[in-house]
């Protein structure tokens, strides 16, 4: 007798049973076939099987196919006609098949017909248990915490942010509970925001688990009246505390203590602290808020604050260090220094236009609100560029004003006057070669000695007459290709440039120039 196999393919049973029914008389076939008289599932992971017993065999041969299999497995071999077979992997709303195989006394193999049992995961998904949520102070941005769903059949967990509740982002593994936020959620650009999150466990089916309750992330406010002395702190009351809120601390650190203090609240409240700043030496206050369950096992805390106080009143003096003229852009290039007590303060530029013999003179008016830099330290030293130039002016005068809105009073610096060179001829110089791919001579760019006002354009023409480069931009050269990069062959080329000078009249220049490769 030859050995029998493991498995059989769907196709050598079919054939099997063909063979068997061939040899078989058909009064004989209903009394000796091979059938399941029940196949039903029992629970969602369980079924039940049962066929009818057959004179002179033994034994019974119960073969598997599952839906991602194109092959029948021996699954049992029974002197029974009951099975229940329990499955050990997860059938999400799909079908099982079984067969049977039977052999008599004489070795002839008798087939079965083929039973299918649809299995589908009823069993609700348990839900996942709210831990922290909290503020990475190392990154600045949101991290979650959760215990993990109880079931072991969960593949990860869903993260929703916002009321109602929107898509935010997945994390695989059951045993996967930490998530930190991505950068578009960094607390920089979001220095007060309270966010909130809800999240649910999903199976290997991809049925999801109930919704947690709402996290949100512990905030601290911070705010205090112009000029005060007195720094208001507030924050959100906090609820993602599994055994609950124990105490709220505020530590904060007044600008020049060498130790920080601490205020603690209950977890009822009142949710609002004010810190007194004992003088007005004090330049800043940093701040931040931790809240503590109630066996202080677990801590959430706040983005760390840093709150400035104005202290411009102690300020004395702003000066213009540097100012010159630059001919080839045209702009006027100023170096300011600002005394470092102006805390917070923005500078104005004033500016007078002199034209002709100013009787009166004309006004100041401003041309910029200069922000200066305040971290670490105030900014002292910094420069501007004004390229806001008419060279039909005479001169420019210029004067920096810093004010102090404690004292409502405005420091200013003395007075600049930069005199303008007196308008030349229009003049303009155009390249009549150029190399293509040369990083000193492949460029072509117009030159012209008197600056311009507006209306510049230069076209460039092909042999054809074909345009095939333009520009309003004097920054702008042509290096050889069209527009979209494409290599030009050498030859001659023609240009014409179009521009309004400053001294009122407009041109046109007409030429070629050679291109080389």
């Amino acid at each position: 007798m030859n050995p029998r196999k493991a498995h059989i393919t769907a196709n050598h049973l079919l054939l099997l049973i063909a063979a068997v029914t061939a040899v078989v008389p058909a009064a004989a076939q209903d009394t000796a076939a091979l059938r399941f008289t029940r196949a039903v599932v029992v629970s969602h992971h369980v079924g039940d099987l049962c066929w009818n017993r057959l004179p002179d065999v033994q034994s019974y041969e119960l073969y598997r196919r599952f839906p991602d299999q194109t092959d029948f497995t021996l699954l049992a071999t029974l002197a029974d006609t009951h099975y229940t077979d329990t499955l050990h992997r997860v059938i999400c709303a799909d079908t099982v098949s079984y067969c049977l195989l039977a052999r008599d006394t004489a070795a002839q193999p008798i087939p079965s017909d083929t039973a299918g049992l649809f299995y589908q995961d009823n069993i609700p998904t348990a839900p996942c248990t709210l831990r922290l949520c909290t503020v990475d102070t190392l990154l600045n941005r949101v991290r979650l915490s959760w215990e993990p769903s109880p079931d072991t059949d969960v593949m990860g967990y869903y993260i929703c942010m916002g009321s109602p509740c929107r898509d935010y982002d997945t994390v695989w593994g059951r045993l996967n509970t930490q998530y930190l936020c991505r950068e578009d959620l960094t607390l920089d650009e979001n220095a007060q925001a309270e966010f909130s999150f809800r999240i649910l466990a999903f199976d290997s089916c991809y049925q999801a688990s109930p919704l947690t309750p709402y996290y949100h992330n512990p905030v601290l406010h911070l705010s205090a009246e112009p000029c005060s002395r007195r720094l208001h702190c507030s924050w959100n009351r906090y609820i993602n505390m599994p055994d609950s809120v124990g105490s709220y601390h505020i530590h904060y650190k007044i600008d020049g203590d060498t130790e920080g203090q601490c205020h603690t609240a209950g977890p009822n409240g009142p949710f609002a602290f004010d810190i007194d700043v004992p003088d007005l030496a004090v330049r800043q206050v940093h701040a931040y808020l931790a809240v503590f369950s109630r066996n202080d096992s677990l801590i959430a805390y706040s983005r760390v604050h840093t709150f400035r106080f104005d202290q411009s009143a102690a300020a004395e003096y702003v000066r213009i260090t540097a100012a010159e003229y630059d001919e080839t852009a045209p702009a006027i290039i100023l170096d300011f220094e600002v005394d470092p007590e102006f805390q917070g303060a923005d500078c104005r530029l004033m500016r007078r236009t002199v034209k002709g013999n100013d009787n009166p003179p004309s006004p100041f008016v401003q041309i910029a609100e200069l922000t200066r830099s305040l971290a670490p330290t105030p900014q002292q030293f910094f420069s501007y560029t004004d390229s806001d130039i008419q060279r039909t002016a005479r001169a420019y005068v210029y004067r920096l004003d810093v004010p102090d809105l404690c004292d409502q009073r405005t420091v200013s610096s003395d007075t600049v006057r930069i005199p303008l060179p007196e308008v030349s001829e229009p003049t303009a110089y155009f390249p009549n070669t150029i190399i293509g791919g040369d990083p000193e001579v492949g460029r072509f760019c117009p030159v012209f000695v008197s600056p311009l006002a507006d209306g510049y354009r230069l076209d460039i023409y092909n042999r054809m007459g074909e345009r095939i480069f333009s520009t309003t931009q004097l920054s702008d050269c042509w290096d050889g290709t069209t527009r979209t990069g494409k290599l030009l062959p050498q030859g001659a080329y023609v240009y014409q440039a179009r521009c309004h000078h400053a001294d009122g009249t407009t041109k046109t220049y007409t030429g070629t120039v050679l291109l080389l490769r």
